[in-house]
């Protein structure tokens, strides 16, 4: 009885997200990434569980040291290319082109998601959103990613930080990898040499788990096309 009520709970989610349209900003990405991990709540870098009021379980993941810290113990939206990468872009995020109503200009993220379609349209892209554990969040910054050595973890979790840089643990490294390249093939971002390969090679080395490719399925029917990165048949 108790499997077939999941089942049932997991074919009413299925039919919700595969009825959601592309979302037209990032406030409603999120909801929609909300959705798309309503039966398998677990954060990208750390695997941290959180349930459905999106509270972490620290324990879950090791990372009961970080109790006292504001934002660990919630989930937040994660663009596995920063803003920044893809923000830089558009004339809005480099010139002023948003006025107050105190007649001072502007320029930035906040000028692009009131000014600039295609910028929300990059902005919202489900296949660059993944959940993340608040605080691990905050820290990753806009930072590049790298190869860092040492063992150093970020408050048990397998996340290592040194001067801007980040380097995610294996179970991350394959999902922010296509992310990435994915956002780089259909925005037209360039990426650094550095960054390319590095992509390039996580990808190959960490390749799609089940999970990913049953969430790059369900994105691809709310969004209406592929990541072939993911998904190449």
């Amino acid at each position: 009885m108790k499997r077939l009520i999941i089942i049932f709970i997991s074919l009413i989610c299925a039919i919700s997200v595969s009825n959601a349209e592309p979302p037209k900003n990032f406030s409603k990405a999120k909801k929609i990434v909300r959705k798309l991990f309503s039966n398998d709540r677990r954060t990208l870098y750390c695997d941290c569980k959180y349930d459905k009021y999106n509270r972490v379980n620290l324990k879950s993941c090791n990372m009961e040291t970080a109790l006292h810290k504001r934002r660990a113990q919630k989930t937040e939206i994660e663009h596995m290319m920063p803003a920044s990468n893809f923000g830089r872009h558009y004339k809005c995020w480099r010139e002023k082109l948003c006025r107050k109503k105190n007649g001072k200009t502007y320029r930035g993220r906040k000028c692009c998601e009131k000014i600039d379609e295609k910028f929300k349209k990059t902005e919202s892209e489900l296949y660059n959103l993944w959940p993340s554990n608040g605080l691990v969040n905050g820290a990753r910054s806009n930072y590049k990613f790298s190869s860092i050595s040492g063992t150093k973890k970020f408050y048990g979790c397998d996340f290592k930080i040194e001067k801007r840089r980040v380097e995610p643990a294996s179970i991350a490294k394959g999902i922010v990898s296509r992310a990435n390249l994915f956002m780089s093939d259909r925005y037209g971002i360039k990426l650094s040499k550095s960054q390319f390969r590095l992509f390039t090679l996580w990808n190959k080395s960490y390749p799609p788990t089940q999970r990913e490719i049953q969430w790059s399925i369900n994105v691809a029917k709310i969004e209406g096309y592929k990541n072939l990165y993911i998904n190449n048949t």
